[in-house]
């Protein structure tokens, strides 16, 4: 008897270990058809500024952007961006959006969740990011602008 309780124990063990394990995220690649333009930078940095708000990281040389956590309201939480150069990959660039709930348990203070990926919100950047990184013969931006409307309309 003892012993089959101790295989028991040792299935239950290993299923709960299992279930806790969580894979590695990875971010949304952005392929594009063609190479980044030379103001690549500021059109990302363009697109983040006008869905999220504020940057909290910019840094041109590493081309890497952060927002700031923007709140949301159903269910509340809040959401925050980040954009980077994929170097595996040439002609691309790395999306990732966090998401992260406010949770208020019956008994004790509310807390946020641990952030997870937002797979929806990555698509959907990464599609404003496509738009905005289109080749500027093709969407009629000047290139020396250095910025770009997500509906591909020049800038005033």
């Amino acid at each position: 008897m003892a012993r089959f309780e101790l295989g028991c124990a040792s299935v239950v063990l290993f299923a709960l270990a299992s279930a806790c394990a969580t894979t590695g995220y990875s971010p949304y690649p952005l392929d594009l058809d063609h190479k980044l333009p030379p103001d690549a930078f500021a059109r990302c940095r363009q697109v983040l500024l006008r869905y999220y708000d504020t940057i909290a990281y910019s840094n041109a040389e590493s081309f890497r952007l952060e927002t700031e956590w923007l709140p949301i309201s159903d269910p509340p939480g809040e959401r925050r961006a980040t954009v980077y150069r994929d170097e595996s990959r040439p002609a691309s660039l790395a999306v990732v959006v966090e998401l992260r709930r406010l949770t208020v348990p019956l008994i004790g203070i509310p807390h946020w969740t641990t952030s997870r990926g937002d797979a929806y919100s990555e698509r959907q950047l990464a599609e404003w990011l496509r738009e905005s990184l289109r080749d500027p013969e093709t969407t009629g931006v000047a290139a020396e602008a250095g910025q770009v409307a997500v509906d591909g309309s020049k800038p005033k």
